[in-house]
């Protein structure tokens, strides 16, 4: 579904990624892990097309996607949820669900029955302003957001970051309920053994470099990265 190739990206001088390729089947939930400042979260922006890479492609389905816009990618069926949500938080919840249906605006009131569907406390919460939403909240109002798109890709960056132990296993079983409904995942998490418990395959950067890669229950066994992520 997705192939990175080659990729390397600059943040003025400083090089951030080089020479990344990772591939995300069809189907697949794949994860990215590192530690702070490896990379991760400037992948997905590449991907989006929020930043641009001096070589390489990226493509999905079988086209090209290294030139187009962010809102194109959108309608072709790419989602990202961003590291810290970045919900509008002036407005409702149901108004930023309704945003996130920008590109199918016929499809609003079927999305919007699905995402209550899937978080009851939205629609509970469905006319109260977004920014007096619990981080918890916050976190089910932006991929719920995201999913008003009818994603064939989601990418969530850091999506458990900030929240409670019991919260952070209703986002993971969110993520476990979205890719059996046939959502294909992109997923970047500092919570290492959690990803690799649900991860088909993962890619392990360090410093802008893919250091490791395989499926994730074998690297949730590899001794090296026990020792640098699972406190093993």
């Amino acid at each position: 579904m997705l192939k990175v190739d080659n990729i390397n990206v600059f943040y003025g001088p400083i090089h951030t990624l080089r020479d990344i390729s990772i591939e995300v089947g069809a189907g697949e939930i794949v994860a990215l892990i590192g530690a702070n400042g490896a990379g991760k979260t400037t992948t997905l922006r590449t991907i989006s097309g929020l930043l641009r890479s001096k070589t390489g492609s990226i493509t999905f389905m079988g086209q090209d996607i290294s030139h187009t816009p962010p809102h194109k990618l959108v309608s072709r069926g790419i989602a990202h949820v961003p590291e810290g949500r970045h919900i509008f938080l002036q407005m409702t919840v149901q108004e930023n669900l309704e945003m996130g249906a920008y590109t199918d605006a016929a499809y609003t009131k079927e999305g919007l029955e699905d995402v209550y569907r899937r978080f009851p406390r939205l629609m509970h919460r469905k006319n109260q302003i977004a920014g007096t939403l619990s981080g918890g909240e916050q976190q089910m109002l932006a991929i719920g957001r995201a999913l008003m798109s009818r994603p064939k890709l989601m990418m969530l960056d850091e999506p458990s970051m900030g929240l409670s132990p019991i919260l952070v296993q209703q986002v993971f079983d969110i993520i476990k309920e979205m890719h059996a409904a046939g959502t294909t995942i992109l997923l970047v998490e500092q919570n290492a053994e959690m990803a690799l418990e649900i991860a088909d395959r993962a890619y392990v950067l360090e410093s802008g470099v893919i250091k490791l890669s395989g499926a994730g229950s074998e690297l949730a066994q590899s001794d090296e990265i026990k020792k640098a992520y699972l406190g093993g």
